[in-house]
């Protein structure tokens, strides 16, 4: 039951030839890269009761074998994925429950109504290249690039509903800090866009969406008091996201103050333990200017090209990776 902590980031198709040729690639390669078919079909109740439970229940073909793989929800912070997996080999292309065995979920598992409504629901088509890196101090990791298609269920057919372009670096072993080195300097030329929700949760969300202000509490959260340093910045680092992606969809003041006021603490505790270069003190007092109340049409347009710019990507990526290693998340 290995914990998996993994950036994902969506990339444009056409930029396919640049990673893999990339310097930062190749430097470290093991090997030549590994393309092959990944069809990944996920399972649930019409109700979505895995969905509700915190849980995702895939099957994928890969390699002429078939893999089961139950996920626990997790949480991601500057498209950093952190969250339980339990995988393991299957005989057929269907779930086997009996493989299950860590007790929690062979509970929710044993339940007869619960596995007789299961059923597949979407399913994520695409080809995947993988390269296996390796560094001076031991550390592996694992770039995925995968280019494909999600299909929802529909009845008796599988419906194309959008494409799948993300690249995954994951680490397998080792210090984490390679993976913002490395995706940090892959940026420099190749665009990317921060993924806060895995495939599954792409999938889970064109079936059940999810509204764009999803809730007045949630978008104007506050932090907590007597939160430890780590816990603010991280509760900070969150709430920016959440209004970011309120803010890109809609115009909304509640989000834009909460955004600010994220950002305020934020520098606060970077710029009281000492914990970095000016870097992103200046960057977050770059978005701050963006986040102007009331916000007109105007000012509304900055603010949404502020936050789809690289820039915008390249200081969350910095945010992550400050999170992960120097605060260790």
């Amino acid at each position: 039951m290995p914990n998996e902590i993994e950036l994902k980031l969506r990339m444009f198709a056409a930029d396919e030839q640049t990673l893999k040729h990339h310097p930062a690639i190749k430097r470290h390669a093991v090997g030549e890269p590994i393309t092959r078919a990944l069809i990944s079909i996920y399972y649930d109740t019409p109700e979505l009761a895995l969905l509700d439970a915190g849980l995702s229940l895939r099957v994928r073909s890969m390699s002429g074998g078939w893999f089961q793989a139950i996920k626990s929800a997790g949480k991601s912070i500057g498209g950093l994925h952190q969250r339980l997996e339990w995988e393991d080999l299957l005989t057929r292309n269907k779930p086997d429950f009996n493989k299950i065995t860590e007790p929690h979920l062979a509970y929710i598992f044993s339940d007869k109504a619960l596995r007789s409504a299961l059923k597949p629901i979407f399913v994520v088509d695409v080809m995947r290249t993988d390269w296996f890196l390796e560094y001076a101090d031991g550390t592996e990791i694992e770039v995925s690039l995968d280019l494909g298609e999600l299909k929802v269920c529909e009845p008796r057919v599988w419906e194309k509903i959008e494409p799948i372009s993300e690249l995954e670096i994951e680490l397998k072993h080792g210090n984490g800090k390679h993976l913002f080195e490395l995706a940090l300097t892959l940026q420099k030329d190749i665009p990317f866009t921060i993924e806060n929700v895995s495939k599954a949760q792409r999938g889970y969300g064109v079936i059940r969406p999810t509204p764009t202000i999803k809730t007045h509490a949630q978008a104007n959260k506050m932090p907590v008091k007597n939160q430890t340093p780590l816990q603010l910045a991280i509760d900070c680092v969150v709430q920016i996201q959440v209004n970011q992606e309120i803010l890109q969809k809609v115009n909304y003041t509640a989000s834009v103050s909460q955004m600010r006021f994220a950002i305020f603490r934020l520098a606060g505790v970077i710029e009281s333990l000492k914990l970095t270069s000016r870097y992103l003190l200046d960057e977050l007092d770059w978005l701050d200017k963006f986040l102007v109340t009331p916000c007109d049409s105007k000012h509304y347009i900055k603010l949404q090209n502020a936050l789809n710019s690289q820039r915008y990507q390249r200081l969350l990526l910095s945010l992550s990776a400050l999170l992960h290693t120097e605060m260790r998340v």
